[in-house]
């Protein structure tokens, strides 16, 4: 519910003293006038309702008024008012799953919530699907599905595309087809001076470069334009193991890594979580075979790890695994939760390295923090192949002619806890057992310097790991389409080229 004209104009006598003073007060003001239907204030049903649709609770910060656009025009009114004011800052929402405090939303400021642009249409012969940037991955499936297609999209429904995309994106096709940006035909996007402009392959290719992995730096896109992929069902699911598996699982994993093992139709992770509340830890592999008539294929080790407990392993089409994973987050999403990543190459011994060291200390960890009833999980899973030639690049770094996708690991560290209290603690930890891993990793000189954007923490450098000369590229793109540095500086989230 949005406020009423006799509503706004009394809100707005009983606060002019105070909006006389303070710019962001002033910026949402403005734009009521401009848009009046879609922004929205503390108290009003749909203020609340965009709070609460944050997946953790450490997202659901109060900003000064949320605004939700309809039209790519109503983006283009809302950042010229922004860039007008020159002062006033804001966070833009997509699906809202980047973990980090601030990144998708903002205390005192201005929240664009994305989601009223959530337009899905399959279009050129089934060819591309053309998507708003509010939309979610489940709404995406649940439309190509009717056509026997997929994307390159999020394998849990309920993560935002914009976010997932920019950021460079894994998805189940990803072993066979690469990352998720390479499948982008085409952004719309708004720029700090209100121009909407289209980057493509032929059309502002710099900028279309820059987007694949350089995430918010550039401009708001509003609209993305995704290849589709003909794709009937796929097997998958989630097994858990016995917990006596995880020596016997992170084997099983490190075979999987074997480059004479890749199997291009193979993907997933496995995961060794650790529950402070029973005091005992949980194997479990998540994993997805996209040519079930040939199954299990490379993951057959995984899956006869160990003992199962519970096997969810089905035949189903991809918007119905996406809707159990997505399941499975919210689950969890009355709780907090802080990650963070790294990458290394793979050797017959680092991922139980890794593994020993992390099962020793996070016990210890999690007793420090009882009282916030903390959870831990340690994940490792692959990255996908380069583009396959220079003619389309991406921002991620890597050559065509490496092989990622074969001899590279990368890692999520993941707490889960109930307690604001615990933050800082559990951030502290988080920092030293990325650091510790990073150590290990050097100490069999296996290093990598690509951190995964949407798994960073926000005391990371994921852009800094794309390269020195990708960053200076990436940097000259920002200053020619952003020279104010409005995504720079009034843009509160994300990872900063400045």
């Amino acid at each position: 519910m949005h406020l009423s004209t006799l509503q706004f104009m009394g809100w707005l006598a009983l606060s002019s003293v105070v909006a006389s003073s303070d710019p962001t007060m002033s910026t949402c003001k403005t734009l009521s006038v401009a848009l009046p239907d879609e922004v929205f204030f503390p108290e009003t049903d749909s203020y609340n309702a965009s709070v609460l649709s944050y997946p953790f609770v450490q997202l659901r910060l109060e900003s000064t008024c949320i605004v939700r656009p309809k039209t790519t025009h109503d983006v283009v009114t809302i950042i010229t008012t922004l860039n007008e004011s020159n002062r006033t800052r804001f966070a833009i929402k997509g699906g809202g799953h980047n973990a980090n405090v601030g990144f998708n939303n903002i205390r005192d400021g201005v929240t664009i919530d994305m989601q009223g642009l959530k337009t899905v249409e399959v279009a050129r012969g089934n060819e591309v699907v053309r998507v708003g940037a509010g939309a979610l991955g489940q709404d995406v499936y649940d439309v190509v599905q009717k056509h026997n297609l997929t994307i390159l999209g999020p394998r849990i429904g309920m993560v935002g595309v914009a976010g997932f995309t920019t950021g460079g994106g894994i998805g189940f096709l990803s072993p066979e087809k690469g990352w998720a940006c390479d499948a982008v035909v085409n952004f719309e996007v708004v720029l700090a001076s209100g121009e909407i402009v289209n980057a493509n392959a032929t059309s502002r290719v710099d900028l279309y470069t820059a987007l694949k992995g350089g995430q918010s730096n550039f401009g708001t896109v509003t609209r993305f334009d995704l290849k589709t992929f003909p794709q009937g069902p796929i097997w998958g699911g989630r097994i858990a193991y016995a917990a006596n598996a995880s020596a016997g699982l992170i084997s099983a994993y490190t075979k999987f890594k074997d480059p004479e093992n890749y199997d291009p139709y193979a993907s997933g992770w496995v995961t060794i979580g650790y529950n402070h509340t029973v005091a005992k830890f949980a194997p479990v592999s998540i994993l997805w075979y996209t040519k079930p008539q040939l199954k299990p294929g490379a993951l057959g080790g995984i899956i006869n790890a160990g003992s199962h407990v519970t096997n969810g392993m089905i035949e189903a089409p991809i918007n119905e695994h996406t809707r159990n994973a997505s399941r499975g987050v919210a689950a969890a999403a009355a709780r907090r939760t802080i990650w963070a990543t790294t990458t290394f190459h793979i050797s017959p011994t680092i991922l139980h390295r890794i593994h020993s060291f992390w099962a020793d200390l996070i016990p210890e960890i999690c007793e420090t923090h009882a009282e916030a009833n903390v959870a831990a999980e340690l994940t490792f899973q692959s990255l996908p192949p380069s583009p396959s030639s220079d003619s389309h690049p991406n921002s991620l770094g890597f050559a065509h002619n490496e092989t990622p996708e074969k001899n590279i690991v990368f890692v999520q560290v993941v707490f889960l806890y109930s307690d604001g209290a615990a933050t800082v603690g559990l951030e502290k930890a988080l920092k030293d057992l990325v650091e510790r891993i990073n150590e290990l990793a050097d100490d069999e000189g296996l290093a990598h310097k690509f951190r995964y954007m949407n798994f960073a923490a926000w005391f990371q450098n994921p852009l800094g790991g794309y390269g020195k000369k990708q960053k200076k590229t990436l940097r000259e793109v920002a200053q020619k389409y952003d020279p104010k540095g409005m995504f720079q500086k009034q843009l509160a989230g994300g990872f900063k080229l400045f």
